[in-house]
């Protein structure tokens, strides 16, 4: 996904979401330090068997713990979302019934950072399944776990041409 080829008004919906993100995590560097914190663990850790792990500002919980096939399911399903627009699009008959478990298991999971200092505390979903018949994995799990960090920064450093 390119942040810079969205809609405007998507651009400042995301850019006001992360704010608040980062304001609860002490702020932008201190919320982009946290994101490589979570690059860097070796085992990816969405993987961790009690869904929690930290880093140095927060801790991170998953409402459900995530294993290594869900994960794969996961990403297979994230780069064909970003290729055709839908996360079954060009999902083979053999592997359709996985994919559908795997949605089915993370369509309720949310993952909440809570700041180490403040207390304060924000979560998001996986899935959106605002749209019925049409999900989509959240931009939000996408930025943090999965896409290079400049489109996180392109989305926290945005300022709109009517500001």
């Amino acid at each position: 996904m390119d942040f810079n080829k969205l809609e405007v008004s998507v651009k400042e919906s995301l850019h006001n979401e992360f704010s608040t993100y980062s304001k609860i995590l002490e702020g932008d560097n201190f919320f982009l330090k946290t994101v490589e914190e979570i690059r860097e663990q070796k085992l990816n850790p969405i993987l961790n068997e009690t869904g929690i792990f930290h880093t140095t500002k927060c801790k991170i919980t998953l409402s459900k713990s995530i294993y290594k096939e869900t994960l794969s399911l996961l990403f297979d399903a994230i780069r064909r979302e970003e290729k055709t627009g839908d996360l079954l699009n060009g999902v083979s008959p053999k592997d359709y019934k996985a994919t559908m478990n795997m949605l089915r298991t993370l369509k309720s999971t949310t993952v909440t950072f809570q700041s180490k200092v403040s207390g304060e505390s924000f979560s998001f979903n996986i899935l959106d399944t605002s749209v019925e018949k049409k999900t989509k994995v959240t931009f939000a799990f996408k930025a943090i776990f999965f896409y290079h960090l400049d489109e996180l920064k392109k989305v926290l450093f945005y300022k709109s041409d009517s500001k």
